[in-house]
């Protein structure tokens, strides 16, 4: 993960093997070139992105630039890709669009996802979990 609230959480388990990319932080997050290396490298069999907005015509998108090359690192490199985004960013498009919805797996929310909602993402393709 390069999640630093994660990563805390983690830290103290000792049943858990974390793996932490590095980079700088932003925000929560590690960024930058370090992380970006380090996942190319790995052979992820499946992968958890977040996102700001989720738009059947804009794909999953973010506010900060410096996380794009992260996610297209974990998007390239795993085999199955899942973005995990609540309900309320369905609809919603931020500033950089980072992947096409064609190009993950699957996308991962609750249950406050309306169902017209839910039965146009199933139209376009998108396997809603």
């Amino acid at each position: 993960t390069n999640d630093v609230y994660i990563i805390s959480e983690l830290a103290t388990k000792n049943n858990i093997r974390l793996v932490v990319p590095g980079g700088y932080r932003v925000r929560n997050m590690l960024a930058g070139p370090e992380g970006v290396s380090y996942v190319k490298q790995l052979n992820i069999q499946k992968a958890f992105i977040s996102a700001t907005g989720v738009h059947l015509d804009h794909g999953l998108s973010i506010y900060t630039g410096d996380l794009i090359p992260f996610k297209r690192a974990l998007i390239e490199t795993a085999l199955s890709v899942y973005a995990v985004v609540d309900h309320h960013k369905f609809g919603q498009t931020a500033l950089r669009t980072f992947s096409t919805l064609q190009e993950i797996s699957g996308i991962i929310t609750d249950t406050g996802l309306p169902s017209d909602t839910i039965k146009q993402y199933d139209a376009a393709g998108v396997t809603m979990l």
